[in-house]
């Protein structure tokens, strides 16, 4: 079964992995929270860090939608090990410098992100951008 907005969804699994390519369009995001949230949930998480991995994956895949120019799907990969969890967030968009300081109505997302995970790197090059979130158990 396809869920609207997901593209390609690989089974949840034991092995802790999780996986899926995103429309990039904002009606994606809602089916992406809800299999993520899905697959935390048998992971060895506190119900609030659970929320805040789903809010900083959301938040990641956002950006990604509204700034990156992509017209491609944005790859979302999770992989749960003994010290905590690392999620991948990709896109072939073009990088765009944020504003300092954000305006009053937006460019708070990347600060959002750091203080909802344990680390939060942002690479950019001619490919498109990797957000790499790291969230200790």
């Amino acid at each position: 079964m396809r869920r609207i907005g997901i593209q390609y969804e690989k089974e949840l699994d034991s092995t802790g992995h999780f996986e899926r390519d995103v429309d990039p369009a904002a009606a994606a995001l809602a089916p992406l929270r809800h299999a993520l949230k899905a697959w935390l949930e048998s992971r060895d998480l506190s119900a609030r860090s659970r929320d805040a991995v789903v809010l900083a994956t959301h938040e990641a895949v956002a950006n990604a939608i509204q700034h990156s120019g992509t017209i491609n799907r944005i790859r979302v990969r999770a992989d749960a090990e003994a010290q905590g969890l690392t999620i991948e967030i990709s896109d072939d968009g073009e990088w765009r410098t944020p504003d300092d300081p954000p305006s009053q109505e937006r460019g708070r997302g990347i600060g959002l992100i750091r203080s909802l995970v344990s680390n939060a790197t942002i690479n950019t090059d001619a490919g498109g951008t990797t957000v790499l979130l790291h969230q200790l158990a």
